[in-house]
């Protein structure tokens, strides 16, 4: 859920002077994954979303929602992802703002930082003060460098293979629906991965458990920990972290771990 912490990090944000702008960016994305749609004629893979910059409107919007009772981290990035994405393919999103629950994790970040994108252009420049000599620096943030997408050697529409003493079981990747559901329906860890196991494990032409928590619940300690860890593993999309740089005025090196939301509203 989103504690008091979250809500004051955006709200602090948001009061930061508005940083620098750059050059006008393509609001044409690709996604990894993207959504599938069963159709009467086949499978279609809608995997090039379009996204527009951030207004006033939406700022307001979002900060009207932020202290909302139970709302979870995955609830406020859906809000704004629907907010600033037009479509995924051919699937209008104010036709339906529940259409962004469906992209994977990986996706949704993606969106989000072409969102960042839109709004600002290709760098941001973020001010911070130097540990060392107290002074005020602006970090420029290069969006493709300093967020390099994740490798990754299986095809995330497909999912990841795990074997099991009771055979090879398919797992899709996690989307924003499955981690919504799991954090407000689960008490715990064990809970949690029972209930993220059960979502995301597939079988051929929709075979399966009819009850799939009571088979997760049942699986040995060595299966779960090897479905749970696949899982976990299975990144992809942009990696955020730490930037290093140095010091304008006393050279000393100087490190920013960035988030999602300083980087937005910072």
């Amino acid at each position: 859920m989103m504690t008091s912490d979250d809500a004051d990090a955006i709200n602090a944000a948001s009061a930061e002077p508005v940083p620098e702008v750059g050059s006008a960016p393509e609001s044409i994305v690709h996604l990894i994954r993207g959504i599938r749609e069963d159709t009467e004629t086949g499978v279609v893979w809608h995997d090039v979303a379009e996204v527009r910059e951030l207004t006033g409107e939406d700022e307001e919007y979002l900060a009207s929602i932020e202290n909302k009772k139970g709302l979870t981290y995955s609830e406020y990035m859906s809000a704004l992802l629907a907010r600033a994405t037009v479509r995924i393919g051919g699937l209008a999103v104010n036709n339906d703002p529940r259409i962004v629950d469906k992209l994977i994790l990986g996706d949704r970040d993606l969106l989000y930082l072409n969102i960042v994108r839109a709004t600002y252009g290709q760098t941001r420049t973020i001010r911070m003060r130097c540990k060392e000599c107290n002074e005020s620096n602006d970090v420029e943030i290069d969006l493709d460098e300093d967020f390099p997408l994740l490798e990754h050697d299986f095809d995330p529409k497909h999912g990841v293979d795990v074997e099991t003493s009771k055979g090879v079981v398919n797992l899709r990747l996690p989307n924003g629906e499955d981690t919504v559901t799991v954090q407000k329906s689960t008490k715990n860890d064990a809970e949690l991965n029972t209930a993220m196991i059960a979502r995301c494990a597939s079988w051929p032409n929709g075979q399966g458990p009819e009850d799939r928590e009571a088979w997760a619940r049942k699986l040995n300690i060595a299966d779960r920990r090897a479905l749970v860890t696949s899982l976990l593993s299975a990144q992809v999309g942009p990696q955020i972290g730490e930037v290093k740089t140095q010091c304008a005025f006393c050279d000393e090196d100087m490190s920013i771990m960035l988030d999602w939301v300083s980087l937005l509203f910072g």
